[in-house]
C-alpha cells in the first residue's frame, strides 16, 4: 500500500487534525511512516506526537522546524 493511501485512510479514521506533511521523506522513511500508520489503526489509536516527533527528528530548542 502506498503512503498515500495509508496516509488518507488513517485521516478517515482519526481524523484532519491527524493530517502528517510528508513532502520532504525519504522512500526509507516513507516505509517506516506507512509502517508506524498500519501500526496504529490496528490498536485504534492515533500516533502521539512524541512518537512524531521522535520520527521527525523534531528539536524543541529550533523554533524554525515545525511538524
Amino acid at each position: 500500500m502506498e503512503l498515500e493511501q495509508i496516509l488518507a485512510e488513517y485521516i478517515d479514521k482519526f481524523g484532519d487534525e491527524y493530517d502528517i506533511d510528508t513532502a520532504l521523506l525519504t522512500d526509507d522513511a516513507k516505509e517506516d511512516l506507512i509502517n508506524m500508520l498500519k501500526k496504529s489503526m490496528q490498536i485504534n489509536e492515533p500516533i502521539s506526537l512524541k512518537e512524531l516527533n521522535d520520527f521527525f527528528g523534531y528539536d524543541p530548542n529550533d523554533p524554525e522546524i515545525l511538524i
